[in-house]
């Protein structure tokens, strides 16, 4: 990023005459795709740079951070097993998510964080600065409200804030993610595709009930009946035999 700066500077007027940090920041809200408004290249050759730049840096920066949310969710996995005195299991600490609602707390002290902390350029202590740290984390950026990084202080504060939001915003994806597969990828459990051995060979229980109609002429439909039909009657044989168990049992007391 360093070596951008120098190059932006020298090829656009605009950014040559800001700072190194904030030279800096136009790197970072580009390769997070985040990207305010308030800062953009403004020559042929630095617009044709910044695309070089992002299809190197946005792939880097994605990694970087999912890497840290994976640090992070092994760390806390890792913690809990020794604050709870438990044994946590290996394929747990590498592949599960965090929890919910510890995504979630992270978030509120991400955001109480931002709303004391963070400058912007929309009204503080308000709505504003939920607004901002979400639009921000979520790499929307509307460019309506933009941080304020006029000194390098605040430089730091702004880029480790929203580093760190987007990190937690990646984690959150990622476990509402596995979330909506649980509940959409689910296919309710049909008896007909159980498969049965027989002769060796794995055959599912609608491909038999086939078989058998072919074989004595009739319809699928009219087979599943009759299995309908045998199975109720089971049923209600066992019944009347448990019924019958218990008054046996009845007369003998």
């Amino acid at each position: 990023m360093v070596i951008g700066v120098f190059v932006f500077q020298s090829i656009d007027p605009v950014l040559a005459k800001q700072s190194f940090y904030e030279v800096i920041f136009f790197e970072f809200i580009t390769i997070s795709t985040i990207g305010y408004g308030n800062q953009y290249p403004q020559t042929p050759s630095s617009r044709i740079f910044s695309i070089i730049f992002s299809i190197i840096g946005i792939p880097l920066l994605v990694v970087t951070l999912g890497n840290f949310g994976k640090y992070l969710t092994k760390f806390y996995w890792k913690a809990r097993g020794w604050i709870c005195s438990e044994k946590t299991d290996r394929e747990l600490v590498n592949d599960a998510d965090m929890p919910g609602y510890m995504i979630g707390i992270l978030y509120l002290l991400t955001f109480s964080i931002g709303f004391l902390y963070i400058p912007h350029s929309g009204e503080a202590y308000s709505t504003d600065d939920c607004y901002f740290s979400f639009i921000s984390f979520a790499t929307v950026g509307f460019g309506d409200k933009v941080p304020q990084i006029d000194t390098f202080l605040k430089f730091c504060k702004v880029t480790s804030y929203l580093m760190w939001g987007m990190i937690v915003n990646i984690m959150l994806i990622s476990y509402m993610t596995t979330w909506f597969n649980y509940i959409f990828a689910r296919t309710p459990y049909r008896g007909r595709d159980v498969e049965v051995l027989i002769g060796g060979q794995c055959i599912t229980v609608s491909e038999i009930t086939s078989l058998v109609a072919q074989q004595f002429h009739a319809s699928p439909h009219d087979v599943r009946s009759i299995l309908h039909d045998i199975d109720e009657m089971m049923n209600n044989l066992q019944a009347k035999e448990t019924s019958d168990d218990d008054s046996s049992e009845a007369l003998v007391q």
